[in-house]
């Protein structure tokens, strides 16, 4: 039995353990912190086999091996001051800003500490988890659910947690074609339908990519057609270089500069 502790129940904490639970999960016990408790009563009922809500965080250790820690860096220091880690506990923050260095600070009792990245399209078995540093047990964990993305430097890791803040913008560019085409005439429910079908389309082609990205881009071109015109008039628009300045803006950030 693989036993899985998260220290707080939010968001993320919720997203990962659906998609654990939702597929080949008889061998895992998953126990939660009861912090929201609306959220973690939720999990233990649609998923009853596999979760359990413990009374307080203490309890979320004592009947786990592997601990997430998913809580806000703010709440950090007050929430791990209180734990009592086991010298084999296997812990792995979720938390977007502390360091390996700050987390040996605050994670009292055990030293076998990780970073990953999960994103919300875990919950549904899709995307990808970066993890540092390279882990054989939590990679077959996560690789359950996601592809898992092991990176040797944590410098590497905040690299590619950067590019997570892209997100927002490809749901507004998803919204942005979608009222133009409702805007030319066709209904919303067709609009998002159909813009949401090609942009998934997009990235399935987009996976494993053996020619790379650049080669994609070439092949999706005819010459003298539609992509290649609009590739055209977007990159003498500066709208790439936009786009990598903000990634730059936002990496900046991640690493507390």
């Amino acid at each position: 039995m693989i036993r899985i502790g998260f220290v707080g129940t939010g968001t993320i904490t919720e997203c990962v353990v659906t998609g654990l639970c939702l597929k080949d999960a008889e061998d895992l016990s998953i126990t939660v912190s009861p912090r929201n408790k609306e959220k973690a009563e939720a999990l233990a009922r649609r998923f009853p086999a596999q979760v359990r809500v413990a009374a307080e965080n203490q309890q979320v250790l004592d009947h786990s091996d592997i601990v997430c820690i998913a809580v806000t860096p703010q709440l950090a220091p007050d929430v791990l001051s209180a734990l009592n880690f086991r010298p084999d506990h296997v812990v792995v923050s979720f938390m977007s800003t502390v360091r390996i260095e700050r987390l040996k600070e605050l994670v009292r009792g055990s030293d076998r500490l990780f970073r990953a990245v999960p994103m919300p399209p875990f919950a549904k078995r899709v995307g990808g988890i970066p993890l540092h540093p390279p882990h054989d047990v939590v990679s077959s964990l996560f690789g359950r659910a996601v592809k898992v993305i092991q990176v040797e430097t944590e410098d590497e890791l905040m690299t590619l947690m950067s590019v997570s803040g892209t997100m927002a913008p490809f749901y507004q560019l998803l919204a942005t074609t979608s009222q133009w085409i409702v805007k030319q005439g066709v209904s919303p429910r067709a609009s998002s339908q159909f813009v949401g079908a090609l942009f998934n389309s997009y990235a399935e082609d987009s996976k494993d990519l053996e020619q790379g990205f650049e080669g994609i881009t070439a092949e999706s071109q005819t010459p003298g057609g539609i992509n290649e015109q609009a590739l055209r008039d977007l990159k003498a628009a500066g709208w790439y270089e936009k786009f990598e300045e903000e990634l730059d803006v936002i990496a900046k950030r991640v690493r507390g500069k």
